[in-house]
């Protein structure tokens, strides 16, 4: 009888052991559970370069958007109002240098995709002379990047301008403007950077200041 007392005590300290063991599992679990799903600390964001040189294809019929494509109002907008009052505060030979800058930065910004509509839109800043030029040298864009699926496109920002000769009793002048150009060939990251300088022979026709000659140096 003692031996079969101290038998079934044996079995109850393991019944018991087993419980514990077992409810401990389940606690964990739990605990777990709980750290994964509601205690999860949150990922840490790294610091992504968005510079880094990925090409990046733009499709023909992608909506603009980029200078280019859309070009900035405000620059046709600022030669529209110099070249509309000649005669206000400012020397005229102010007004023929910023007329300048303003028609560089538009003249030198263009895209195969936009139909290079920025230099239709300053056609009545330039001499009649300049106008046929001009739509000869649209031309010659639109053969070099013919492929309208291979996007390219360049922005011309003034940087500075220099007065080479003016004279405003003779009505002519040639202003100097420094420029900062980017070039995008297929993508719109990491563009080619370069400085040019554009060299302007500016007339005056009907008290207006316009570009009779432009000249990339």
């Amino acid at each position: 009888m003692a031996i079969e007392r101290a038998q079934g005590t044996t079995r109850r300290k393991r019944s018991l052991l087993w419980l514990l063991i077992l409810l401990l599992l389940l606690i964990a679990a739990i605990l777990i559970y709980l750290y994964l799903f509601y205690f999860k600390p949150k990922p840490v964001t790294e610091n992504i370069n968005i510079n880094q040189n990925v090409n990046q294809v733009i499709s023909p019929n992608a909506p603009a958007t980029t200078t280019f494509n859309n070009a900035d109002p405000g620059v046709l907008s600022d030669l529209q109002a110099t070249a509309g009052n000649p005669q206000n505060s400012q020397s005229q030979e102010n007004s023929a240098v910023l007329i300048a800058a303003s028609f560089a930065e538009r003249f030198g910004s263009f895209s195969n995709q936009s139909d290079y509509r920025n230099f239709q839109e300053l056609d009545q800043f330039m001499t009649d002379a300049v106008k046929k030029w001009v739509s000869q040298y649209i031309e010659q864009l639109k053969k070099a990047h013919a492929d309208t699926n291979v996007y390219y496109a360049i922005e011309t920002k003034a940087i500075s301008t220099k007065i080479n000769s003016f004279d405003d009793q003779a009505g002519a002048g040639e202003i100097l403007v420094k420029t900062q150009r980017q070039e995008f060939n297929n993508t719109i990251i990491n563009p080619r950077i370069f400085y040019q300088d554009l060299q302007l022979k500016m007339v005056k026709v009907d008290n207006q200041w316009k570009v009779d000659g432009a000249y990339w140096q």
